[in-house]
C-alpha cells in the first residue's frame, strides 16, 4: 500500500525592482557613448575645488580702498566682474562641451545645481555685513564680497540653495543624461567697502595680496547618489559632503587680487577736449609745433603719500599719469619705437595709418617746467617715470584749500603736435585720446 504524499512546490519569482543608477563624475571619454562624442562632447580629468586652485574670476588685479570716508563711504562698490564658470572654477579651465557628470535617464527630475558661500572658513563667507545686503566679510578688513548666481538671480549665502537643471542644459542618449560644464551658472562678483565690525579678524595692512586660500563660494551638482546632503537650507559650514573632488565650481581670490588701502586722490577737473591749432606739413618739417595748454585738478586726502614707489604694508603711495587708452594708438607708437620701457613717448591718432589721418606726427605732453612726460600704455603700477607714472606732487601744486581733510592740487600741461623723427609728415587730421589716471602704486 502506497501513501501518496502531496508535494508542495514553492515557486519564487525574482521580480525586477526599479532603481536609479547613481550619478557619477566623468573624467574620461570612456564614460561617453559614441553618440555623445559624435555630437561634439568630450571629457577629461578634473580635480575639483581644492583650496590652492582657482581660475580667472575677472576682478582687477589691484583694488584701491580709501582709508577715509570722503571719497569712499561704506557701501561703495570697489570692483565687480562676471566670473565665467568655464574659466573661473579651476586653474585649468573647462570647456563648455566638457561633460562633468553622467546620470540615469530616470533621474532627470532630481538634478540640481547647488551653491553656497564657503562658510566653513570664517574669513571667506560666514559673516554677513551689517551695512551691505548679502555681502560677506573677507580676509581683508573693510572689504566685503557678494556673489550672485546669474541663472537663478539669487545671492549666495552660507546656506545651500538649489536650481533645477533643465533639459536644454544637458544632453542624453538612450541610457544616460550627460551634464556639461555649460550647464552651470556664471557668477556676478561685487566687492564693497564696509564699515561692519561683525568680523574683524582679517588683514588690516595697507598692501595685501589676498593670501587666504579659502574660496568665497562653491557650486556643484546634486543628483541621485551625488552630493545628496547639500539640500536647501543646509549650512556649508557643517555640510560639505563631496568636497572637494566632486565639486567643480568655486570663486577664489587667493593670490589673484591685491588690495591697497590708504589716503588717496581723485581726478577733480580736466578738459574734455584740447584743441590744437592747424599747422602745415612744411612747418612741422621745419621743427615747428602746434601747442595748447590745459589744466588738471586733483582732490587729495591730506594724508595721501606722493610717490611712484611700490606700496607696502605700511605705506600706500599715490601717483598720476596720462594713459593712452586706444589700442591702435598704442600698437602704432610701439611699432614706430616711440617707447620708454613700458611707457610711450608720443600719443598718436586713434586711427593712425588710416586714410585721411596725418602720419609722421604725434603729440607730446609737457609739464609746467617744460619736461616731456612719458605716457602710460597700460595701468600697470610701479613702472615709475619711464613707464609713465609720476608722483602727483611732482606734476601739481597744492591750492592750499584744505577742507574736511581734502586739498586741491592743480597742474598746468602743454599738448604739442610734433613731427616724429625719421618719419615723413603727411597731411591729414589728428584725433587722439588720452586719459588722466591717479592710482595707488
Amino acid at each position: 500500500m502506497f501513501k501518496l504524499k502531496h508535494i508542495i512546490t514553492c515557486l519564487v519569482l525574482a521580480l525586477p525592482i526599479a532603481s536609479h543608477a547613481t550619478c557619477r563624475k566623468v573624467t574620461s571619454t570612456s564614460s561617453l557613448s559614441s553618440e555623445i562624442i559624435a555630437a561634439g562632447y568630450t571629457a577629461k580629468s578634473w580635480t575639483g575645488v581644492s583650496r590652492t586652485t582657482g581660475g580667472d574670476i575677472g576682478l582687477p588685479s589691484v583694488i584701491s580702498v580709501s582709508s577715509g570716508d570722503s571719497f569712499m563711504p561704506a557701501g561703495t562698490l570697489l570692483a565687480s566682474s562676471t566670473a565665467s564658470f568655464i574659466t573661473a572654477s579651476s586653474s585649468t579651465a573647462f570647456t563648455s562641451n566638457q561633460i562633468l557628470y553622467r546620470c540615469a535617464l530616470a533621474d532627470a527630475d532630481t538634478l540640481y545645481e547647488v551653491y553656497a558661500n564657503q562658510s566653513n572658513g570664517e574669513m571667506s563667507g560666514r559673516y554677513e555685513t551689517s551695512d551691505v545686503e548679502s555681502a560677506y566679510h573677507t580676509n581683508f578688513n573693510g572689504v566685503a564680497i557678494r556673489l550672485t548666481n546669474l541663472k537663478s538671480g539669487n545671492y549666495y549665502s552660507p546656506y545651500w540653495q538649489s536650481r533645477a537643471l533643465t533639459s536644454d542644459e544637458y544632453v542624453t542618449d538612450d541610457t544616460y543624461i550627460y551634464i556639461p560644464a555649460s550647464a552651470f551658472s556664471d557668477v556676478y562678483i561685487e566687492l564693497f567697502k564696509t564699515a561692519s565690525t561683525v568680523y574683524t579678524g582679517g588683514n588690516s595692512t595697507n598692501y595685501y595680496l589676498y593670501a587666504n586660500n579659502y574660496a568665497s563660494g562653491y557650486s556643484t551638482l546634486r543628483g541621485n547618489g551625488m552630493n545628496t546632503a547639500l539640500v536647501d537650507g543646509a549650512n556649508e559650514q557643517t555640510v560639505y559632503n563631496g568636497w572637494y573632488s566632486d565639486w567643480p565650481g568655486q570663486i577664489n581670490m587667493y593670490n589673484r587680487v591685491t588690495f591697497v588701502r590708504g589716503a588717496m586722490c581723485l581726478v577733480k577737473d580736466y578738459p574734455s577736449v584740447v584743441l590744437l591749432p592747424t599747422i602745415s606739413t612744411s612747418s612741422l618739417n621745419n621743427d615747428e609745433t602746434s601747442q595748447s595748454t590745459f589744466d588738471i585738478s586733483l582732490s587729495c586726502e591730506d594724508a595721501a603719500i606722493s610717490s611712484v614707489g611700490k606700496s607696502t604694508s605700511s605705506s600706500a603711495n599715490v601717483a598720476m599719469g596720462f594713459l593712452v587708452n586706444q589700442s591702435t594708438a598704442v600698437t602704432a607708437a610701439t611699432a614706430l619705437g616711440l617707447t620708454s620701457t613700458s611707457g610711450l613717448t608720443h600719443l598718436l591718432d586713434t586711427n593712425y595709418g588710416s586714410s585721411g589721418v596725418a602720419s609722421g606726427v604725434g603729440i607730446r605732453i609737457y609739464d609746467e617746467s617744460g619736461n616731456a612726460l612719458n605716457l602710460l600704455s597700460s595701468k600697470t603700477a610701479t613702472t615709475g617715470n619711464t613707464g609713465g607714472w609720476y608722483a602727483y606732487k611732482d606734476l601739481t601744486t597744492s591750492q592750499g584749500d584744505s577742507t574736511d581733510g581734502i586739498t586741491t592740487y592743480t597742474g598746468n600741461f602743454t599738448a604739442s603736435l610734433e613731427a616724429i623723427s625719421g618719419e615723413t609728415v603727411t597731411a591729414g587730421s589728428v584725433n587722439a585720446q588720452l586719459q588722466v589716471v591717479v592710482s595707488f602704486q
